[in-house]
Formats: C-alpha cells, structure tokens, sequence
C-alpha cells in the first residue's frame, strides 16, 4: 500500500473523531461497529450500495450495531492500524496483505449476482475505444498511455499487470501509466481520449451500461476470454471474489455472529438488492490471489533477490561488515533524531497549514465557481423574466434593470442608472414603500404584493403591481423590486365589474318584476280600504256641513228674531238624517283605517326602496326585520301555493352587512323554495320556514320547504351561473349565484344546503359576528 499523504491522515483523523463523538450517545449494550468498505466507485455510491447490509446485520445481531465507512485504497491501511474500523470488505488482494500484516480473517465471500444467478469468481478487463484501430491485441500496448485504478487494485490493476507479462509486456517501463482512483474514472477516461487504454475489474462496464454512464458498443475489449458459466467481459484469469474481514481486535465470537448473518441472508433481501449481490458463501480459497502476488513479487509475498542470498552465503565477513555499516549508520541516525524530531515537528506543523491553506483555496474555488453559476443563472433569468426587476443601492440608485423594466418604464438599463425613483416612481403618493425601504435595515412590508402608481419616460402613469425585498450586500442593505404594468388588468376588472353590476342589476330587475303582482296586490288592498274610507269622509263631510249650514239659519233667526220653531225642527230633522252621533265615531275609525293603510304601503314602498336600493354599505342591520319585509313583500307570491312560518331568536344581535345585497340574496332563496313548492309532486299544502338563530360565531338564517329536494345530479352545480332545473325560458339560472357571491365573497360567509328526495330542502345562511362589537351591537338594536 503506498503512503498515506498527511492531507488524508487529518481528514481520516476528523473522520474518527466525529464517528466517535456521534457514537457516544448509544447505550453501553448496543456497541457501534465499523464496516470499512473499498469505495472503488467512490464514497457516494458505496454507501448507496451497501448501508443496507450494515442495517441488515443491526436487525440480525442483537446488542450491536454496524455502519459502512468509504476507503478510498490509501486509506485502508491507516484505517487499520488506527483501529477506525472492525471489519474490511475489500478486493482479495488487499485483503491477503491485510491477512498477512495485521492478522486479519475472512469470514463470508460475496456471491455477486448475474441476472437469476450467483458468481464468487471476478477478473480484470483490458478495453480501449472500438474506434481506436491501432490497439487490436495487448501487443499493441507498447508505448501507450494506460489507465487504472490504483497501484494497490486487484481488478483495476494488479491482474492486468500480470497478464501483460505472461505476454512479455512490462506495463510499468512499456507503458506510461496513469491511475484515476476509482474504476468510473478509468473508463470515462479511455471514453474521452486521456489515455489509449485501460484496465477495470470485471463488472465494471455492465453496471456503467446499466447506468446510462457507457455505451458498450463504444468499448473494443483487448484479450477477450470466453469462461463457461461467467457473464461478463474479462480479459484475465479468474480470482476469487471480495471477502469480509474480521480485524484482530474484534471479538472471534461477533465475527461467528456477522458470518452466520450473512450466510443466512435471503437472495431477495433489501440488503442484497441493494447491494447487488445474491448472497454470501463460506470463505473461499484465496491462494490463487497469493500466487498472483508472488508472481508480481509484490507484498506480502516481496522475494529477496536471488543473487543477492547466493553472495551473502559465498562472503560472509562482507556480509558481517555490511551489517555492521548498517549497525553504525542507524546509532548515529538514532544520536541525529532528537534534531531531527525539531524539524519534522517544524515540518508537520507547515505541512499541516498547507493542508488548510489548500483546503481553503479548494473551498474558495469552489465557492467562486457556484457563485458564478449562481451568478449566470440570475441574470439569464432576470434577462427572460416577464416582471421588471430593479435593484436599488443603499442610497437609492438603480444598481440592475432587466428588460422588462425597459419595456414597462420606456428606458434602456443605462439611462435607468441615472435615474431618480422620483423619475419612475411619483413622490405624490400617499405611501411609497419601495423610497421608505431604502437605507433602512428593514422591509416591513417584504413579501407583500403592494398595488401604486408608476410612471414611464412618457410622463404617463399607470397602476403597477410590486413586491419588495432587501438583500445585504458588501455596501449595505440593498432593496430589489419586482414590478408588473397591470393596466390592462385593471380594464378587465373594471368590465368585469360593470358586467357584473349589470348580471346583479338585471337579476334584481327579473326578481322585482316577479314580486310586481303581489306588491301590487299588497298596496291594493289597503289603497282600497283609503279610498272607499275618503269617500265616506267625502260624504259626511257634505252631511256635516249641511247640518252647520242649518246651525247657522237657526242662529240667524235667534239673532232676527224670527220664527223658530220651523227652523229648530229642521235642524233636529237634519241631525236625525245625517246620525250626527254614528258620524261622530265613524269618522275617528275611518282616519285610524287610512292611517294604517298608508303606513302599511310606506312599510311596503321601504322595503322596495332597500330591494332596489344599488348601496353596498355595510351597516348594523338587524336581520329579523329584514326578514319581516321579504315576507311581506313577497306575501302574494306564496301565500296561495304554502303557509309560511317563521321562527325567529329576537336575541340574535345585529350584524354588519349590506342590507340591499342581504334583502336581495333572501329573496333569491325564498323564491328558490317558492319554485320548488310550485313544481313539486305530492298532494298537501305547501310548507316553508324561516328561522333565525345565533351559531357560536354566525348568525344563522335557514330557509326550509317541503318540496320533491334537489335532483342529485343537479345537487353539485346548484350555486353555478345559468344552471337551473326549471324550463327554457322559466329561469335566469343566477339567483342562487348572486345568492352565494352575496354571503361568501362580499360578506365572508357561508352558504351551504341539506336536501333529501320528497322530503324537501333547507338553505343555511351564516353571516360572521364581530364578537368586539357584540355590546355595541345589541345598544343599537335596543333603540331600533
């Protein structure tokens, strides 16, 4: 393994030193083990691919609990030594060079999964691109560029190496060579042309294929073998598969229980789906790896020369003398080190501050590279934006205008660098939250979207639309406008408006000509009752002044001295014609009568006057008077087709509410109820009810009538414009609409229904109560 650069061992240190305060917090009786893991194709996708088996093995083993840790190759050694992990799934050679250095011993070989099969065999392939014809045998890699993994990687190295030399080919001098890391690296590499060549362990290219990382069809593989029974490219000799470990330090009997876990792991498990293996098989026979090793005079298993043995049995006092050399050397090495400790303490201390230095150039670099992506991604956006976006300095002057702000305002980004929010923003507004924002650390009203008045380089103002955020910068506390022209907007409102002033107009005009015959009706009968009482008065009228014309003679013949016998009998003949006494009590009843009746059409000609009245001020309405009136005014439509009863709380307090918009939506229903007692099927009198009544924070008006209900069908489009189940011609199809715009829109309500077939129908109308105003409410309806 080669040296550990002092960058990774304090990275490797901070590693352990988290993991072991992260650790401190789980109960004595449930341990934290360390899976240490090859990250052959890098940390992210490690993790992915086996947590679940460290998870698997917590649910298996009791009391103990695992966890995976990512080693790139040069830090599998250091992990080691400094006990940072318990187990090692690594290649077979790391793991015969752990077996010998440290003792290791295997405990399970992972069965990799084919399709609907196992293989516990693994090899190397050797590949270039299908278009590089100059490479078509592995003689042809004389004087190339080669990739691989590591110079400690069984499959992305090391069975390359010695298949190359059973070839008579010295990849180390014939070649130059290139390692990347991980065996992803090595093949993106060949694809995109850094080296001619290179070596990965089998299984490598299909996973990256199924991965859409890799085309096979761009790969030429070089030496291709054909084995019975194994399904991937290899260009090697086959080797066993990665074992898992036991270290030294861990206990034989926790390594028996991960052993026994394992084999007992099913092929469908989560675990092994997860890690893309069938399962795990009894440790393998590893000496084929051992002999690759000794072939290659690698570690473990490094020859002495064998020149250099025969010369030290042929000299044996230059050989004495040699050591004795040696002998000398390393005392005065030992007299040098107390020096030498200084300096490598000086040493490490600088190799240390460059390790943070170049960590933070790194993070610096990086930090730059996101931020001007982050920085282009801004400006494409504000450059296709369809809102105007402006962004205001401390001291109010234009720091960015994207074109659409050019568009709205009629200048171009460097004519608005000049400009003064005055210029496109009128100063004789009532408020101006974007001028009250700047130089102030706060935006009160941030996130908001606030309606004024702009102006464009015409001079011409228009309604906009913004919202207004601060953002602190460098030089102070900046403020960005987004801001949109919503003058067609405000047309369309505006039209809409009208039109619908005019749908409300026009359904109140239908409803009051419907109402026509019976307020017709209503004032008829007590104009009737005046008129044939004036008439009466008309008459005694003419009566009493004839009985006065006869007072009158009777009184000049008094003062004439003339007979009067004649003219007292003629006045008493008038008194007894006319019934002076009849008249007298007749005429006080007649009066009262008029009285009445022109009350009773003032009472009426009100409640017009509040139906067609087109006011939407809300004020403290009492609504069982309202309700009074609609009866009233509508007597003649229901009074022939049901009995009306009402049942009203006289405790309900007063609400705040439009008194035109509310008479309107009650007539809409009870007319609603009307219809449905003029169609409906079965015999008997028709039955509607009005009540009133308090609902915790609602006043709440129901209208009932015992109709055939509402159709279900009809039951989900009730409240939609135009719809009606009464014939062409018999409906609007608006009343119940207006109805619900009334209450819910205007006036923050509920309207809702309950029906049921042949049963009838009720309509509930909930109106909230200003519980702040309840006192007042109830003083005012007092005087009422």
């Amino acid at each position: 393994m080669g040296k550990l650069s002092m960058a990774r061992m304090l990275s490797l240190l901070l590693t352990f030193l988290l993991t072991s305060q992260s650790t401190t917090g789980i109960a004595a009786e449930a341990p934290s083990y360390a899976i240490g893991v090859l990250a052959k194709r890098g940390e992210s996708i490690t993790l992915q691919r086996w947590s679940a088996t460290a998870d698997y093995l917590t649910q298996q083993i009791e009391d103990a609990r695992f966890r995976i840790v990512p080693l790139p190759f040069e830090a599998i050694e250091p992990a080691i030594q400094t006990q940072q992990i318990d187990f090692l799934l690594a290649n077979s050679g790391i793991y015969i060079k752990a077996e010998h250095d440290f003792r290791a011993f295997r405990i399970a070989t992972l069965i990799n999964k084919v399709g609907d099969y196992g293989v516990n065999r693994f090899g190397g392939v050797i590949f270039t691109r299908k278009d590089n014809t100059a490479l078509q045998r592995l003689s042809d890699l004389k004087g190339t560029r080669f990739g691989a993994v590591n110079p400690t990687s069984l499959g992305g190295f090391l069975m390359a190496r010695r298949e190359l030399l059973s070839h008579e080919i010295d990849i180390d001098k014939q070649t130059t060579l290139h390692f990347f890391g991980t065996h992803d690296a090595v093949v993106d590499a060949v694809i995109r042309g850094e080296v001619d060549a290179g070596t990965v362990r089998t299984d490598t290219l299909e996973q990256m294929y199924a991965s859409g990382l890799v085309q096979l069809h761009e790969i030429k593989v070089l030496n291709l073998q054909t084995n019975q029974g194994f399904p991937y490219l290899i260009s090697t000799q086959l080797y066993p598969e990665w074992p898992l470990a036991a270290l030294p330090h861990t206990a034989k009997s926790l390594g028996e229980k991960v052993s026994i876990a394992l084999l007992k792991m099913p092929q469908d498990h989560p675990a092994a789906v997860a890690s893309r293996i069938f399962g795990w098989t009894v440790p393998a026979n590893y000496e084929p790896v051992h002999e690759l090793y000794r072939s290659l005079n690698i570690p473990p298993h490094k020859r002495l020369p064998p020149n250099l043995i025969e010369w030290t049995e042929h000299h044996p006092i230059a050989t004495f003398m040699t050591l004795a050399s040696v002998v000398l050397i390393i005392i005065s090495l030992v007299l040098l080190s107390e020096n030498n400790r200084r300096l490598r303490n000086t040493q490490q201390r600088l190799s240390q501050t460059i390790g943070k230095l170049k960590s933070t150039e790194s993070k610096l670099k990086q930090n730059l590279s996101q931020l001007q992506e982050s920085e282009n991604k801004f400006t494409q956006l504000a450059e296709s934006a369809l809102d105007g976006i402006i962004m205001l300095d401390p001291q109010g002057k234009i720091e960015f205008w994207n074109p659409a702000a050019g568009k709205i305002f009629g200048y171009t980004s460097e004519q608005a660098t000049n400009l003064a929010i005055e210029q496109w923003l009128p100063s004789d507004q009532p408020e101006n939250p974007i001028l009250d924002s700047i130089g102030n650390g706060d935006t009160p009203l941030a996130g908001t979207l606030l309606e004024l008045e702009a102006m464009r380089k015409s001079g011409d103002r228009f309604p906009a639309e913004a919202a207004i955020s601060s953002v602190t910068l460098d030089r102070g506390q900046h403020v960005i406008c987004l801001i949109r022209d919503i003058t067609q907007r405000k047309i369309i409102e505006a039209e809409r408006e009208q039109l619908a002033l005019q749908r409300t107009q026009h359904h109140k005009m239908t409803a009051l000509a419907q109402l026509a015959d019976g307020i017709a009706h209503e004032i008829n009968t007590p104009i009737q009752t005046i008129n044939n009482n004036l008439n009466f008065i008309e008459e005694a009228h003419q009566d009493s002044h004839d009985l006065i014309s006869t007072y009158l003679a009777l009184t000049d013949a008094i003062e004439n001295n003339s007979d009067l016998s004649s003219k007292l009998e003629t006045c008493n003949e008038k008194r007894e014609e006319i019934d002076l006494d009849y008249l007298k009590d007749e005429v006080t009843t007649t009066i009262q009568q008029c009285l009445q009746g022109t009350e009773q059409v003032s009472r009426i000609v009100r409640s017009m006057r509040i139906f067609t009245s087109d006011s939407a001020v809300h004020e403290a309405t009492d609504l069982n008077k309202l309700i009074r009136d609609i009866v009233g005014i509508s007597r003649y439509q229901w009074e022939q087709i049901a009995e009306l009863e009402t049942d009203l709380d006289e405790t309900l307090p007063l609400v705040t509410c439009s008194p035109s918009e509310m008479h309107q939506a009650l007539i809409n229903i009870l007319m609603n109820a009307v219809q449905a007692l003029e169609e409906r099927s079965k015999q008997g009198a028709g039955k509607i009810t009005i009540s009133s009544r308090r609902q915790e924070r609602y006043a709440e008006l129901a209208i009932s009538d015992n109709g055939d209900g509402i159709p279900e069908s009809a039951q989900e489009k009730i409240f939609n414009p135009f719809f009606t189940t009464r014939d062409v011609g018999e409906g609007t199809g608006q009343g119940l609409t207006l109805s619900h715009d009334i209450v819910v829109r205007k006036h923050h309500g509920k309207l809702d229904f309950s029906t049921e077939a042949g049963i009838g129908t009720t309509f509930r109308l909930q109106l909230p109560l200003d519980q702040a105003d309840q006192n007042i409410n109830n003083r005012l309806k007092s005087r009422i």
